[in-house]
């Protein structure tokens, strides 16, 4: 039996109680069940917003920069399996496939640390001792060796800022895949505290209003 869920996607669902106000009710009745996405999910943790009641129900500036920051995981006429549901005091999350890339233990930055190269200790002994010289000629070939070991340490440094630059766009590119294939989720919110009465899969089913539910 096909049940739509908001405009955001239907669950495939049996015949379960409805009754029941609570936590462990939602994830009984929903964990484990088969949806078909009806529009297209981005690939992050922070996934949809969703505010029932409300004159704008989601918030389409913010979904469009999310799908267009995370790219999209899930696409619309797509399957996924609900992973988990979790309840808030503000709000109800549907994790879908894995509940979005970027929750603890996820790498997301694609920076990676580097220091200069140090100067050897040759390098720091001519700098000393080329303070105390006073032959002209001795001071003259002293520098010229302290700029090639300078010039040494400076090719040194672009090897490394190349080798870094091409780490940091695989690091990228990995989380990026990532992304894609780590699901989503979208939230169910509410403006004050969540009402008790939403705490049933027949109430996070029903229309609460008419913008936020949609015959598709």
């Amino acid at each position: 039996m096909w049940i739509r869920l908001a405009p955001v996607l239907a669950l495939v669902l049996g015949t379960l109680p409805l009754a029941a106000q609570s936590e462990p009710a939602l994830r009984e009745y929903f964990e484990g069940k088969t949806v078909t996405v009806r529009q297209a999910m981005p690939g992050t943790e922070e996934g949809v917003d969703v505010y029932p009641g409300t004159a704008q129900p989601l918030d389409y500036p913010r979904y469009a920069s999310r799908l267009k920051k995370y790219g999209t995981a899930l696409r619309s006429g797509e399957s996924a399996l609900v992973t988990k549901v979790r309840v808030k005091s503000k709000h109800i999350e549907f994790h879908l496939d894995g509940g979005g890339y970027g929750t603890m233990g996820d790498e997301t930055s694609t920076n990676i640390n580097t220091s200069p190269t140090p100067k050897t200790r040759r390098e720091k002994n001519l700098e000393a001792e080329v303070q105390r010289e006073t032959d002209p000629a001795k001071k003259r070939a002293m520098r010229e060796e302290i700029d090639d070991l300078k010039r040494e340490r400076e090719r040194e440094d672009a090897r490394n800022r190349s080798a870094v630059a091409e780490a940091q766009e695989h690091r990228k590119e990995n989380i990026r895949q990532r992304r894609l294939e780590g699901g989503s989720r979208f939230n169910i919110r509410f403006r004050d505290q969540l009402p008790s009465s939403a705490l049933t899969p027949d109430a996070v089913m029903s229309p609460w209003h008419s913008t936020w539910t949609s015959e598709a």
